[in-house]
């Protein structure tokens, strides 16, 4: 029963990966499907917003595209914090919910080592997250192809990966935390309170000039600053965001392969 871990948690949590990914799919639908009324509605709107506005969700020229309007949302918004939600959740249930459940005596009392459980659990992680990013793209393209308008399938392809490596970079500090420490509730309030303050920090520098460097500490900065939809991923700040998900992994399996877990 348990001789692969991989697919068993693939398994296990099939049915909440499909839930979100379509809850992902009509998101990105309806959204495409509105852009033609309600862009071109909001780029005269958006002329007459305060500055600091229009540095954060975009001028009325990006509004009007719909490179632009997906920027605003739903990746800067409802899609990027249901990827939260997903990938916080499932790096929680990794190991600490195991945990706390009593189950990870079970699965330790196979044949298997801590570092084999910890990694099939990491990459049963990574699986998950790519059906609710890949569903959003999809669900857009499906949008703007009822609509007849056309997306860059460059931009969304770049801005998907982005999204994507966010979640691991949440994902994983959930995981890790759960890993080191066996806490539920850490593994949740860790990565949730960074998700916050980078958002916190990415709403406010446009604010104040001042705070500007603010910026580099955002975790939302290296996944949209340079609003990967209309001007491609950076790739310093696609390594920024590797090495978030990275450094957690790897302290996490030291922490896990030290602790008593009795």
């Amino acid at each position: 029963m348990y001789s692969n871990i991989f697919l068993k948690t693939i398994r296990d949590g099939q049915r909440s990966t499909l839930l979100f990914a379509a809850g992902q799919l009509a998101i990105g639908a309806l959204l495409a499907l509105l852009f033609p009324e309600v862009a071109s509605s909001f780029a005269g709107m958006i002329e007459d917003l305060p500055d600091f506005i229009k540095a954060f969700i975009g001028s009325a020229t990006e509004f009007a595209t719909p490179e632009g309007f997906f920027t605003a949302d739903p990746y800067s918004a409802i899609g990027l914090v249901i990827m939260f939600a997903f990938s916080i959740n499932r790096g929680m249930g990794a190991i600490a919910a195991e945990e706390q459940a009593h189950t990870l005596d079970q699965l330790l009392g196979n044949p298997i080592t801590r570092t084999h459980l910890y990694l099939q659990k990491s990459l049963a992680l990574i699986t998950d997250c790519i059906p609710p990013v890949a569903a959003l793209a999809i669900g857009i393209l499906i949008g703007a192809l009822v609509m007849d308008y056309s997306v860059s399938l460059s931009g969304l392809l770049q801005m998907s990966l982005s999204l994507l490596l966010i979640s691991y970079a949440t994902g994983f500090l959930a995981l890790s935390t759960g890993a080191a420490t066996g806490s539920k509730s850490l593994s949740i309030a860790i990565p949730a309170a960074i998700a916050a303050l980078g958002y916190l920090i990415h709403i406010l520098v446009p604010l104040v000039d001042s705070l500007s460097n603010l910026k580099y500490i955002s975790i939302l900065h290296y996944y949209i600053g340079d609003k990967p939809f209309i001007n491609g991923l950076t790739p310093w700040h696609a390594a920024v965001l590797l090495a978030i998900a990275a450094l957690p992994f790897i302290v996490g399996l030291y922490r896990f392969n030290n602790r008593d877990l009795a």
